[in-house]
């Protein structure tokens, strides 16, 4: 069986960019922007049907290949097997606060003094 997964990746300044790079080169992934790949044919055995199952594949087959740290992130993205809804989850790491949090303007609750 294949499915198509998109990868997201943030190693920083030290990561372990050569051994990720040649793993996605292995399996014949294409660049979509700074940091995310899409590998259209992730080839898996027919024996995976659970989505956590085939989260715990890629992130076993990635341990066994690149050296990551302890600010690494790597993010899986792809369509689910048990609802054929799309999928997501860190491989390594975890969210952190957006860059971008506290740019939009709120809206300022009203209060009710009583008066």
């Amino acid at each position: 069986m294949k499915k198509t997964i998109f990868i997201t990746f943030e190693l920083g300044m030290r990561g372990d960019y050569e051994s990720l790079y040649k793993w996605l080169d292995e399996k014949k992934a294409e660049e979509r922007g700074y940091g995310v790949a899409i590998i259209k044919d992730y080839v898996i055995d027919t024996s995976i049907k659970r989505d956590i199952d085939f989260l715990r594949l890629v992130k076993k087959e990635l341990t066994q290949k690149v050296s990551f740290g302890n600010t690494d992130r790597v993010y899986m993205i792809w369509n689910g097997f048990e609802n054929n809804l799309i999928k997501a989850g860190f491989i390594y790491g975890k969210a952190k606060q957006a860059p971008w949090t506290g740019f939009a303007e709120k809206d300022i609750d009203t209060i009710d003094l009583d008066i």
